[in-house]
């Protein structure tokens, strides 16, 4: 820093700094809230389903007031002109198999008559891939399927069984409507616990019927219709829905509930949320309708936090590189103090290392006098004898071995 950098200003930008790292923390808490909220709906379950094999799918659903004058055969002509548009588009399906499903239903209340008595049931009669779109929690039994093979199915929640019959396992047994009979093909109870799904779903009984048995008791237009399209561009299953169902916008509301917790939905409904409470038709949506609708309230208040902690993080991002900017403080200089800083450690480490002893040297041994080789003799051999000396005979070779008397004078 070499005296040119004012830490105190320095300090206060990295206080900046860490405003900023908060304020996008915080962002992230309430994007990963977002996506619970998400993951929570029950009614994307379709385009989940349909979306398995890697294709992108969209559930987009038309919700109508009850004077809207939506009859049965409207949702057949929607149906086939669905398919029309998907084949000009090119999309078909593989042998065997569908491209897109569909569902559609309408909200009454009727009168249920069994054993233990007669209750005023919430009831929607539905065609279509409903149970696909609405996986309920069956406790026993199942749905009725997506055709006619079982016009006189009903599914009953728990509460209805047991205000009907006195018991839950009353699969296959019967109850009265309208002066027939249909029969119980399944029990449910509620698919979540959360706050914003009790609420929805209120404590009135349910029951869900085929809309082909529903007609041999009453009549009554369609309120919901639903589809799951493929959606590999952004806005393509909206076009191929809105072309072929043309809602009057008066009095229908047209949701891609896959796209309802996009960035872009959400600042809209933030943008909204002073009017959030007020209603300009006559809707009324199902339950599970009414269930997202309340999560789009709170992720557009999320939304609202998360604009302002953008904001505090883009602010405090500008104000601490502008401290910065003043402190005199640079990367480079930074670096090269660093630098200068370990070269002197490592020098001071140097002049505080003891010096090293000399080890003292080892005094060389003389070397002893090499001792004379003897010849190798062969182990054992006998020492060599002495030979005597053998000396001259005085007495001549006559007489060897004797020594000669001497002569007389």
């Amino acid at each position: 820093m070499n005296g040119k950098v004012n830490k105190s200003i320095l300090k206060a930008s990295g206080i900046a700094a860490l405003v900023m790292i908060a304020a996008l923390a915080l962002c992230g808490i309430f994007e990963l809230a977002v996506l619970g909220m998400k993951n929570s709906l029950v009614t994307l379950g379709a385009g989940k389903w349909w979306s398995a094999d890697g294709d992108r799918y969209a559930v987009v659903g038309l919700y109508a007031e009850e004077d809207a004058g939506i009859v049965w055969d409207n949702v057949g002509g929607w149906v086939r002109s669905i398919d029309a548009g998907l084949l000009e588009a090119s999309v078909t399906p593989n042998e065997g198999a569908r491209s897109w499903a569909w569902c559609s239903g309408a909200d009454v209340l009727l009168s249920v008559q069994g054993p233990k008595g007669t209750v005023n049931a919430e009831t929607l009669a539905v065609s279509g891939d409903f149970f696909v779109f609405h996986p309920l929690k069956f406790v026993y039994g199942g749905g009725f399927l997506n055709d006619d093979s079982n016009p006189m199915g009903v599914v009953l929640d728990r509460d209805l069984a047991w205000r009907v019959y006195g018991a839950e396992n009353i699969v296959g047994m019967t109850v009265t409507v309208g002066g027939e009979e249909f029969t119980i093909v399944g029990i449910t109870d509620r698919e979540s616990d959360s706050a914003a799904y009790k609420k929805a779903y209120g404590d009135v009984p349910r029951m869900y019927m085929n809309y082909a048995g529903y007609a041999k008791i009453g009549e009554k237009n369609v309120t919901l219709f639903e589809a799951a399209l493929p959606n590999s561009v952004r806005g393509f299953a909206m076009n191929i829905f809105t072309g072929a169902v043309r809602p009057n916008e008066s009095a229908t509301a047209v949701i891609e509930a896959t796209d309802r917790f996009s960035l872009k939905n959400r600042f809209e409904n933030m943008k909204q949320l002073s009017y959030a409470w007020v209603s300009v038709n006559k809707i009324e949506y199902p339950y599970w309708e009414n269930e997202a609708r309340v999560m789009d309230y709170r992720a557009a208040v999320m939304m609202l936090f998360e604009v302002g902690l953008a904001a505090v993080a883009g602010t405090a991002l500008l104000l601490s590189f502008i401290l910065l900017r003043v402190s005199g403080w640079t990367l480079t200089a930074e670096v090269k103090r660093l630098w200068q800083k370990a070269g002197e450690k490592r020098k001071q480490r140097l002049r505080d290392k003891p010096a090293k002893v000399p080890k003292p040297k080892k005094e060389k041994k003389p070397k002893e006098p090499k001792k004379s080789k003897k010849p190798k003799t062969p182990e054992n051999a006998p020492e060599p004898e002495e030979e005597e000396a053998i000396l001259p005979d005085p007495a001549g070779p006559d007489e060897p071995g004797t020594i000669p008397e001497k002569e007389a004078d």
